[in-house]
């Protein structure tokens, strides 16, 4: 592309975007086309405001559940077996169990016949997993949304593309690059027919199979066509009613609009085709469906869907919702990157750590943060050492000058005109980064694999430096996404960047050995990290959680940080009191996680180990010197380097390990000293022994 044509395009655009949609998202007012978009001077309505919190609080109950179950165990296991175990926990727990289906990843999903609270769901994790040693994880289907910020009306071009503080630097890239011959999938609420989509869209599939939630009137089925998402306020704890959203048609406008047709805005990859396959619908959608169509948009296979004619390169999440990261959707996405499909999620609005936000903070997947059009994170975007990368999401406030402009549909319910409109959230910033990934295959030689582009994305972004209001402490990515670099990069005309320094993780609390932590506090999916050094030669290895309120669960490996399906103990109880016991650890580091399950105060944590090299078989012999001093000669064997000799309770001497000493004071009468040997600065010692002694002249 020439200089001059870039120039003949932004000026199509600028007079394409005075007739946008003025968008007035969640805010209760109705949108309306203007000849000339007025000055926006007014804040996020208090309305607008309450139904941003809504969408972040997490649900308190729920009555579907994805049972995972150790990799190839779930095969082995028949379906009158399962359903043998359902009926059983089912007779002990008082309540239903229908099974529901089987996911493409292998989990089962079923459903209670009453929603069960998170101490209720518990109960039944524990009854399962009882009775099923291969069951890994039980969590709760969770409901998923969008994840957007709403904002007033304003005119604006789509700085996010230019190469600004903010900006994707994308005009330099689409010399390189336009994403030719790539499929991005978009898993969200489907699509609606758009003048300035259309000839981007190939065929996806509607993978929603709850009727309440499509509001379509079936199914599962080939048609990926948004509805609406629309509600009178039964969808969130404030009762907000909600207009439809079109939050998938805005999203594959960033990814793929039309550009270079005199008309509407462009799209970041304009090259490449969106695969629309909807997830969500009213009230959002379910956590089951989302991993089939991973699967599925992958290349993979899903029981009673015809395979995918056209697997993605590309795959967007622009959604999710608060905890962590469940197995099954590891398994989904760990199947997704094993086919050479790359997928990139938004982190969330809830301006928290992305460790408490899923699925974003799952492994091998590209987490995105937003920046606004100063480049500094907004105020709404999640963070943490989670995230890879920046993108520009918009500052979330007005004027709408400074959010994402993109694609919509006019209908306040159903669908009505096509149209434009300004949005912001970590939702408009990952289709950006989607559509670099885009760019970047159309320029690959030979397709990159999902972590090549994971690195290329994260060392070019770097270049740029931090986005503002981020440091190695505060991670909110190693910087901002720079297509034309990235792009150079994946086509070989550029070297990558070195690698930007990793960010630095809270240190693990240091445990020692027979000293109790107390008055531990976690918050509901928090996690604390303790560590604690084993020596070789070591016996019978405790860990004990205990006491306290709420609900915690404590796990514990060697060698490296456990996981939620990767331990070497996790006792999983229905209160604080757990225990992890080794008789014969090995030497090293052994990690432990406090992980709330519910939020929990008060809990103490007691690690305790036979250590080979402790003082051993302390003894202690006074003999009477003249003028009243008294000598003791104290010995024992083993021990460290250095010993601490301690006397009636407290240290009197640090000397070196010869494994023999001698006391001497001067006392007129007779008494007790009481004596111990530990190794220098440690409480590993020996039982203490008591001497008598009678001084003389």
């Amino acid at each position: 592309m020439t200089r001059k044509a870039r120039s003949m395009k932004w000026t199509a655009l600028a007079l394409a975007t005075a007739v946008v949609i003025a968008p007035v998202a969640y805010s209760g007012g109705k949108l309306q086309a203007v000849n000339k978009v007025p000055n926006a001077k007014a804040a996020a309505s208090q309305k607008a405001t309450k139904l941003a919190q809504a969408k972040q609080t997490p649900q308190t109950t729920s009555s579907r559940f994805i049972i995972t179950r150790a990799s190839g165990a779930a095969a082995k296991v028949s379906a009158a077996a399962m359903n043998q175990q359902y009926a059983k926990a089912a007779t002990k727990l008082g309540l239903g169990i229908k099974p529901l289906r089987t996911l493409a990843t292998g989990a089962q999903l079923i459903k209670t016949d009453t929603p069960l609270d998170a101490a209720a769901e518990k109960d039944l994790a524990i009854e399962l997993m009882k009775n099923d040693p291969s069951i890994v994880e039980v969590t709760r289907d969770k409901r998923v949304h969008s994840f957007m910020v709403p904002n007033d009306p304003g005119y604006a071009q789509q700085w996010h593309y230019k190469n600004g503080p903010g900006g994707l630097n994308l005009e330099p890239a689409w010399d390189i690059a336009t994403g030719s011959g790539i499929v991005v999938a978009v898993l969200d609420t489907g699509i609606t027919p758009h003048s300035d989509l259309n000839a981007n869209i190939i065929p996806g599939y509607d993978f929603i199979e709850d009727p309440e939630v499509s509001v379509d009137g079936d199914g599962r089925d080939a048609d990926p066509n948004d509805p609406g998402d629309w509600h009178d306020g039964e969808c969130n704890i404030f009762g907000i009613p909600e207009d439809s959203s079109w939050h998938g048609t805005h999203v594959a406008g960033t990814i793929a609009a039309v550009t270079n047709n005199g008309t509407g805005v462009a799209g970041v990859a304009h090259g490449a085709k969106v695969q629309p396959v909807r997830v969500l619908g009213k009230c959002g959608g379910y956590t089951s469906d989302v991993i089939d169509a991973v699967t599925w948009a992958s290349g993979g296979s899903v029981a009673g869907v015809p395979n995918n004619a056209t697997p993605a390169e590309v795959i967007n999440l622009s959604l999710g919702g608060s905890g962590a990261c469940s197995a099954a959707e590891q398994t989904a996405f760990d199947g997704a990157r094993a086919r050479g499909t790359t997928v990139v999620i938004a982190s969330g609005n809830a301006g928290s750590d992305v460790s408490g936000y899923s699925p974003a903070n799952c492994d091998g997947v590209i987490a995105v943060s937003a920046v606004g059009p100063t480049g500094t994170l907004a105020d709404y975007s999640n963070f943490g050492n989670k995230i890879d990368v920046a993108a520009p999401g918009g500052s979330g406030v007005v004027p709408a000058a400074d959010n994402i402009l993109s694609t919509l549909n006019l209908g306040l319910q159903g669908q009505e005109g096509e149209g434009y409109a300004w949005m912001a959230g970590t939702s408009m910033a990952s289709p950006h980064v989607a559509g670099v990934v885009a760019l970047m295959q159309s320029a690959a030689s030979t397709p990159k694999t999902p972590a090549e582009i994971e690195k290329i994305l994260v060392n070019t972004a770097h270049v740029g430096g931090l986005p503002g209001g981020c440091s190695w402490s505060n991670w909110c990515g190693s910087g901002i996404v720079d297509a034309r670099l990235a792009t150079a990069v994946a086509k070989g005309t550029e070297a990558l960047p070195p690698d930007p320094q990793a960010p630095e993780p809270e240190p693990a609390t240091e445990l020692e050995n027979g000293i109790t932590v107390t008055n531990i506090e976690v918050d509901a999916n928090g996690i604390l990290r303790y560590q604690l050094l084993v020596p070789n030669g070591a016996s019978n290895l405790l860990l004990a959680m205990y006491g306290g309120t709420g609900d915690s669960d404590i796990y514990v490996k060697y060698g490296a940080e456990p996981s939620s399906t990767s331990y070497d103990c996790r006792p999983f109880t229905a209160s604080n009191n757990e225990t992890c016991f080794f008789p014969t650890p090995k030497g090293g580091v052994w990690y432990v996680q406090i992980k709330g399950y519910r939020a929990s105060s008060g809990i103490s944590l007691y690690p305790s180990f036979v250590d080979a090299n402790y003082p051993r078989r302390l003894d202690a012999k006074a003999s009477a010197l003249p003028n009243h001093r008294t000598s003791v000669n104290l010995s024992w064997e083993k021990g460290k380097k250095n010993i601490d000799i301690w006397r009636n309770g407290a240290i009197l001497k640090t000397v070196r390990n010869t494994g023999a000493n001698t006391d001497t004071f001067r006392i007129i009468g007779s008494g007790t000293m009481s004596y111990k040997v530990c190794n220098n600065g440690t409480q590993e010692c020996d039982d203490p022994v008591e001497i008598s002694y009678n001084s003389s002249r």
